[in-house]
């Protein structure tokens, strides 16, 4: 995992382990998992979003063929991430 917002990715990983939430993590580790696919290996590329604790992730092929794009969505109290979601629990869902 390519982490290209260093300061944000380390004040949100300490933001998830002050609260206790384990969402964060666990979407991380989704996401990685990704990247050691047998068939499809790629790099997966975290950036900035404008939404508290949030990211925007790029899936990135070895030949730079971008696959999938979207979000790693903190939803809080109150939800500032102006995402729809179906299941409206507070932490982190991957978004496509």
């Amino acid at each position: 995992m390519k982490i290209m917002c260093q300061q944000h990715y380390e004040k949100v990983l300490k933001y998830a382990q002050e609260i206790g939430d384990q969402t964060l993590q666990a979407c991380l580790d989704k996401l990685k998992s990704w990247e050691s696919h047998l068939e499809r290996p790629c790099e997966i590329e975290l950036y900035y979003d404008f939404a508290p604790y949030s990211f925007l992730f790029v899936q990135r092929f070895p030949n730079g063929e971008v696959g999938i794009k979207g979000g790693l969505v903190y939803h809080g109290t109150p939800d500032m991430s102006r995402c729809v979601t179906f299941d409206p629990t507070k932490g982190w869902q991957t978004h496509t």
